[in-house]
């Protein structure tokens, strides 16, 4: 199986565009679509948890941007891959908005997590932004103190414009009070003066991606959102924020207190507020290489929604379920029955993909489950729906099953718990009848599935999992 992790590179981002792996390219276009009709300044947030895919989405927005910018100097994809998503991206068209609707954008992607170090978010950002437009100039060390920032500032826009920058890194510093009403004043218009000079020969409109804020220190985070707010008035620019709100709201209230409404802090902010589309998950799973007949597709789709895992956390479950499996060689080395074999395959099919989802998202569920405490996870796992596993024990020929019909299902569920996790335990095989013994789990076959588990388990998480 090939593994994916979806890392923001320009590769992934073109390759998911180009393939369409996750299917949101109708969501990238209707979210350019809504872009294109801005004709003001603006200010969105794009929402989604951690490891959703929010920096791929707008990374694939800037792509498709760049690619119909026909002014850009620049790009981070080659002439080949630009053709290739303008074609994709114009079979996305409809009529509403055609590609020549499309206004020529200038994007500039901002990583606020990687510059929250800096002293003074305006300075960080007017440079990347400067330095985003300065295509032909050549950059050697990225500058990070503000000192060296301020005066990569102004050699830069100086090259490509006649405002005198000095004026924006000395406004930034101010006490007096009178002072600081007159110097906002003049800061505001000095930036904006900035792109009014900078767009006409790049595009129509300025669109700033703001990335990883609510990973940022609270103090930069907030004085970054404050500073855009304050001197990003220019009514040629969009901000796109793509953050996790609750943990961004998280984020805020460590600076003013729990009791603080983030929510209403956030509407000073926002013009939109705006989720980030859903993946389609059969898409994706085939992405990262799954298929029927390999492993039981169900049995993860299921888990994916009952963990409700991320991009990234199917990225994980699916490498670690992989790496967890022991090597057919070892396993064609143990003699076992038929009854095995079945065992092994539900084994492998419906409790290791479980291991997997526990020890990623619940440690103490997974200690329970594995010392035979708790079997709710499997039972909640497959008492609904028909899966193969269950189907090789005939359980409709059961005395339990003729008894209590489909309510006996669980029961069924929590004998096969038993008899891998507490085998010792005593328990009424009349009510399953011999078809219980349909499946039986071989003690070494097992043991190497549990300790295959449990080495990944130690190396990706930084609690031991032993069975007891």
């Amino acid at each position: 199986m090939d593994f994916y992790d979806l890392e923001p590179t320009n590769e992934n981002v073109y390759q998911t565009f180009f393939k369409d792996k996750i299917c949101r390219n109708p969501k990238v276009f209707k979210f350019i679509s809504l872009i294109n009709k801005i004709e003001s300044s603006c200010s969105i947030s794009l929402d989604g948890s951690w490891g959703t895919g929010k920096t791929i989405f707008v990374k694939q927005v800037k792509m498709v941007l760049d690619s119909l910018n026909t002014f850009k100097k620049s790009s981070n994809f080659t002439h080949q891959q630009e053709e290739a998503v303008k074609d994709v991206f114009t079979r996305l068209c409809d009529k509403a908005t055609p590609v020549k609707s499309i206004k020529p954008h200038v994007c500039v992607y901002y990583d606020a997590w990687e510059n929250d170090s800096d002293t003074d978010p305006l300075i960080s950002l007017a440079y990347k932004i400067a330095k985003d437009f300065s295509c032909e100039y050549v950059f050697k060390d990225a500058p990070k103190t503000q000192e060296i920032v301020s005066s990569a500032l102004k050699t830069i826009v100086s090259r490509i414009t006649n405002i005198d920058v000095n004026r924006i890194y000395d406004d930034c510093h101010f006490t007096n009070k009178l002072e600081d009403i007159e110097k906002t004043k003049t800061l505001e218009q000095t930036i904006s003066e900035m792109f009014d000079s900078l767009l006409p020969e790049h595009g129509d409109r300025l669109i700033v991606f703001i990335d990883e804020l609510d990973r940022c220190k609270p103090t930069y985070a907030v004085k970054l959102l404050e500073r855009i707010k304050h001197y990003f008035t220019n009514q040629k620019i969009t901000f796109v924020f793509s953050t996790n709100i609750l943990e961004l709201g998280n984020t805020i209230k460590k600076m003013y207190g729990s009791d603080f409404d983030a929510d209403r802090y956030f509407d000073k902010f926002f013009d939109l507020r705006l989720s980030l589309p859903e993946i389609d998950i059969n898409s994706y799973l085939s992405y990262l290489g799954c298929w029927e007949g390999i492993i039981n597709l169900d049995i993860f789709k299921k888990i994916i929604k009952q963990y409700q895992l991320s991009m990234r956390g199917i990225c994980k479950f699916v490498k670690i379920y992989e790496l967890a499996k022991p090597s057919d060689i070892a396993l064609n080395r143990v003699l076992y029955s038929d009854s095995c074999s079945k065992g092994t395959r539900f084994f492998e099919g419906a409790v290791l993909p479980l291991l997997v989802a526990l020890q990623l998202t619940d440690l103490h569920a997974l200690n329970m489950f594995i010392s035979g405490k708790n079997p709710k996870p499997i039972i909640d796992l497959l008492k609904d729906g028909e899966y193969p596993y269950l189907s090789l024990l005939n359980i409709s020929e059961m005395p339990i099953f003729k008894e209590n019909g489909e309510k006996s299902i669980e029961n069924v569920i929590i004998a096969l718990y038993n008899k891998i996790y507490n085998p010792n335990i005593r328990w009424d095989i009349s009510k399953f009848g011999n078809n219980m013994n349909l499946i039986e789990f071989h003690p070494t076959i097992l043991k190497m599935f549990h300790e295959s588990f449990s080495l990944i388990s130690e190396f990706n998480n930084s609690k031991e999992i032993q069975r007891s």
